[in-house]
């Protein structure tokens, strides 16, 4: 361990030196996360994932999957698949790649190591076919989760990551795959979430409203905000105007930052004929940065079926007829 303190101290040394070279904060963070210190590798990786890891490739899997562990640890799945994408479009696959993207697939924030055999079968399995979809080999992600669902049927995760596969192409049955998910595995939050936002996108508020309370109960305190957001729209789906307004207040407070909240928020206020609270509520920046990202108020599994279909498409504009049904 004292070995990793006096490199960090090095490395913190050189970055003060040259603070544009994006390879020595990425080592200090490999450092840091050595020393237990996860945020601030994590800060310290990602700025140097800004100013850029350079050319060696290997070097650069090691500090996205580094992150994307810490990142699982903590919950945060879909911005550990965020921290693989790059290495799909250049058809990574190492054992280390792959068992990270399994991980996250399945949502499940342990340690390899603390796994029993079987379970870490599971784990590689699903990360070999969810990073054949991720890496645009379709045939294969099918075989793979065929395979999966043979072999892994009751396992904690399987149907929710099946559900993800699906959600691209078919949502009925990506419904019914989280839906098995729950019933497996009740306390599978990431499957609520989506089974919410499936009955919000398809009109049915009521089977919506019950899965965000199960999901309020079990849902990292992280989370909770998205909970209270995703209560918000599907009151208003419902056009229980009065409890929509509280959620989305609720969710404003817990994160301030998030634009679209802000905007459902004022939508609420002026669907109940508030329009003084609506227009104070939303701010001309909030209104324009509302509207020009579709996955930002996305329920974590919707934002994860997006981050697993890897393209090189724009992502569109959306409008609020978009986010609202989205």
């Amino acid at each position: 361990m004292s070995r990793y303190a006096e490199a960090s101290d090095a490395f913190r040394k050189g970055v003060e030196l040259a603070p544009g070279v994006g390879t020595g904060w990425a080592f200090l963070g490999l450092n840091e996360a050595e020393l237990g210190d996860q945020d601030q590798a994590l800060a310290d990786m990602r700025k140097g994932e800004e100013l850029g890891l350079g050319n060696n490739r290997e070097f650069e899997t090691a500090v996205r999957v580094k992150a994307a562990r810490l990142l699982i640890r903590a919950s945060t799945f879909d911005e550990a698949l965020a921290q693989l994408q790059p290495l799909a479009k250049r058809n990574e696959n190492s054992a280390a790649v792959v068992e990270t993207m399994g991980l996250c697939t399945l949502s499940l924030p342990d340690d390899m190591a603390q796994l029993s055999t079987e379970r870490r079968a599971v784990v590689a399995l699903t990360g070999k076919a969810a990073w054949a979809n991720a890496s645009l080999h379709p045939n294969e992600a099918a075989a793979g989760y065929k395979q999966l669902l043979a072999q892994y049927p009751n396992e904690p995760g399987v149907h929710y990551a099946y559900g993800l596969y699906l959600m691209e192409t078919d949502l009925t049955a990506a419904l019914a795959e989280f839906q098995k998910e729950v019933l497996n595995t009740p306390k599978h939050w990431p499957s609520l979430f989506v089974i919410a936002s499936i009955h919000i996108r398809q009109g049915t508020a009521e089977p919506a409203i019950q899965s965000l309370r199960e999901a309020m109960k079990i849902v990292p305190v992280k989370y909770r905000w998205l909970c209270h957001a995703e209560l918000g729209r599907a009151n208003m789906t419902a056009d229980n105007l009065d409890t929509a307004i509280t959620e989305f207040q609720t969710a404003v407070r817990l994160m301030p930052s998030n634009a679209n909240v802000h905007y459902f928020l004022s939508e609420a206020l002026r669907r109940a004929g508030r329009k003084a609270d609506a227009e104070s509520s939303v701010t001309e920046t909030t209104r324009s940065a509302a509207t020009s990202c579709i996955t930002c108020l996305m329920p974590l599994g919707q934002r994860i079926s997006i981050s697993l279909a890897v393209s090189e498409a724009p992502s569109p504009k959306c409008t609020l007829e978009s986010l609202e049904q989205a």
